[in-house]
């Protein structure tokens, strides 16, 4: 790969907020610019730069097995557009991760998390078993709970909209 790319690669890892990043992230913003190369390249060059670590891989399609593929590809995209990719992630392994870093990233996941239960719950099957379906709203109202208790901590502001 070019040293274009792996210094363009090292610039947003640098600055990224997560520190921890999907790798089709960027590969998503750098292919707005340029036509190459392909997502298997690019992450294949990230994660080969000595001045990058991998970091461990998501899958949000995991469990979704049941979506027909034309939905399975509309959730996927859905998702990407609230930030949620799946596969490697990379971190740049001089920059640290902070303890104001993990309360910001235990907030934002918590926000995602949350809306991804939702939309689980929007689009579950109608012959979803009611064991199932109150499984998944046991989740949904532990992960306000854990909102509740980053309010305490002082982790989290009081927001009316999500009471």
């Amino acid at each position: 790969m070019t040293t274009e790319l792996l210094e363009w690669v090292n610039a947003y890892l640098e600055k990224d907020e997560e520190i921890i990043v999907p790798i089709k992230k960027m590969w998503n913003e750098w292919r707005a610019a340029h036509e190459e190369p392909s997502l298997e390249e690019f992450t294949a060059a990230a994660l080969a730069d000595p001045r990058n670590e991998a970091g461990r891989g998501v899958d949000h399609n995991d469990g979704m097995e049941w979506m027909p593929p034309q939905e399975l590809a509309e959730y996927e995209r859905d998702m990407e557009e609230k930030g949620f990719f799946s596969g490697p992630r990379v971190k740049l392994k001089s920059r640290e991760i902070t303890l104001e870093h993990i309360t910001r990233m235990i907030k934002k996941h918590n926000e995602r998390m949350e809306w991804a239960l939702n939309q689980a719950r929007e689009v579950m099957p109608d012959d979803i078993s009611e064991p199932q379906e109150g499984e998944l709203i046991d989740l949904i109202e532990k992960v306000k709970e854990f909102r509740k208790e980053l309010r305490k901590l002082g982790l989290e502001a009081e927001d009316e909209d999500k009471k």
